[in-house]
């Protein structure tokens, strides 16, 4: 059921709310349009950017958007006479499953080339100290990772290594429908492979069976941030949650949580993405110094900027890539787990 709400609400989405398509927004023609090498681009931000794009300079138009529905309108637009110039704020894998689906004669493609990151945030895991000690001492043999999590996941703690009194291990995982929780999905997963290297070929029932059992509360998961629903409402809620850095650095210095980076480590490496005839706007925005300071503040790393408090400087980070799989491998992943939830 669940599933079948959400591909309503897609399919709604698309219709109205795909504002880099041009034409389907009444008045796009005077905010957002007009060539020109993309000076006058608007920019377009998922919903949990809003707050930091919402520091970009006044005479910027700025579009909200899922970006689900910005993927589905960009994948399907005919060329680039058909979209409003255009600047996306996305993590990189997300602009590159637009690319990897369509097929744009040279000179023509709807979406351009990246900026390099702008900002980072790697997968973090929270846990309560005492449920991460539990594992260490059951079912994890040693090491908390995403796979000894996944197999323990939805099963009651005393099967695992912890206390009657505790129920059954949940796990909360940021909604993957959203941008960031693509990548924590993602990252999650390589988790399982051991490896970001891995491909919608290795899909399997035994993956479908973990993602089944890792998202077993997924409903619960999706009511808002998974981290501030179990800080404010106890381990009842979750055992142990998946969120990026920038998420999860809430729960940093606190004796009765713990921060961990499971290995592989996967990163949210947010671009600036030039949508149509946007020339050199992602440029423009990428190193808008208002947007920067934001998203620092924000828990992201930024390079030059000073990081928040929570922020883990000493986490190694995969230098030369994002230590996931391609967009579109991201993209089959996530229907998967909305298959294997709903």
């Amino acid at each position: 059921m669940r599933q079948q709400v959400l591909a309503a609400v897609g399919a709604i989405a698309l219709v109205v709310g795909a504002v880099v398509v041009r034409g389907t927004i009444e008045g796009d023609d005077d905010d957002g349009g007009g060539g020109g090498g993309g000076g006058d681009a608007a920019v377009v931000c998922p919903p949990e950017l809003r707050a930091t794009c919402e520091t970009l300079a006044d005479d910027r138009e700025l579009r909200i958007e899922d970006t689900a529905t910005t993927t589905e309108a960009l994948v399907a637009a005919a060329g680039t006479d058909d979209v409003e110039p255009a600047v996306w704020l996305v993590p990189a894998p997300l602009a590159d499953a637009v690319r990897s689906e369509r097929d744009d004669p040279e000179g023509e493609a709807v979406v351009g080339e990246p900026t390099a990151p702008l900002a980072r945030s790697p997968v973090a895991l929270v846990i309560w100290e005492d449920r991460a000690a539990a594992l260490e001492a059951g079912a994890c043999a040693g090491t908390v990772e995403w796979r000894c999590l996944g197999d323990a996941a939805d099963r009651p703690w005393t099967d695992v290594g912890g206390e009657a009194t505790w129920g059954r291990l949940k796990v909360g995982v940021t909604d993957p429908d959203t941008a960031t929780g693509t990548v924590v999905l993602g990252g999650a997963t390589a988790g399982y492979f051991d490896s970001p290297d891995y491909a919608s070929n290795d899909f399997d029932a035994s993956l479908a069976g973990w993602l089944g059992a890792l998202g077993a509360d997924a409903a619960a998961a999706d009511q808002g941030d998974p981290v501030d629903l179990m800080i404010t409402r106890g381990p009842g809620e979750f055992s142990a949650v998946g969120a990026l850095e920038a998420e999860a650095r809430t729960a940093a210095g606190r004796a009765d949580l713990r921060v961990l980076y499971p290995a592989p480590v996967a990163t949210a490496d947010l671009v600036a993405v030039p949508i149509g005839d946007a020339g050199g706007a992602a440029d423009d925005v990428a190193g808008d110094d208002d947007l920067r300071g934001a998203l620092a503040t924000a828990g992201w790393r930024v390079e030059g900027e000073a990081t928040a408090p929570g922020v883990d400087a000493d986490a190694s980070l995969p230098a030369d890539d994002d230590g996931l799989p391609g967009g579109g491998v991201l993209r089959a992943l996530v229907a998967l787990w909305n298959d294997t939830t709903g």
